[in-house]
């Protein structure tokens, strides 16, 4: 895992200082974790899966892919969202909802079609 640790971090284009400060910790920690045989706590554990959207399994074992994709979209969505004014938040879920409107309509003259 302690070398899973230091890929996820390298992948992510982080120092160990940036690192531990997205996950609340300080860099001498993330430098014990990322050394072999290095403990790494539970708490510790899900804080990184839960900050960077990283597939829990991956971390412990190797298995599978790094990155949790859908978590890590959405998590993307809502930190623009957060961002935006009231105004603008509206505008993008009415443009969103437009969108699952035309992907209906797409998908059923797919149906239609065949």
């Amino acid at each position: 895992m302690n070398t899973r640790i230091r890929e996820l971090r390298k992948a992510l284009g982080f120092s160990q200082k940036q690192f531990a400060e997205k996950i609340g910790l300080k860099q001498n920690a993330i430098s014990y974790m990322e050394k072999n045989g290095a403990t790494v706590t539970e708490q510790n554990i899900k804080t990184i899966c839960s900050q960077f959207s990283v597939n829990e399994t991956w971390l412990r074992t190797g298995t599978g892919t790094m990155f949790l994709e859908n978590q890590k979209k959405q998590k993307e969505f809502f930190d623009i969202f957060d961002e935006l004014s009231p105004v603008l938040q509206d505008y993008l879920i009415k443009t969103a909802k437009d969108l699952l409107d035309t992907q209906s309509k797409m998908q059923s003259d797919t149906k239609d079609s065949k």
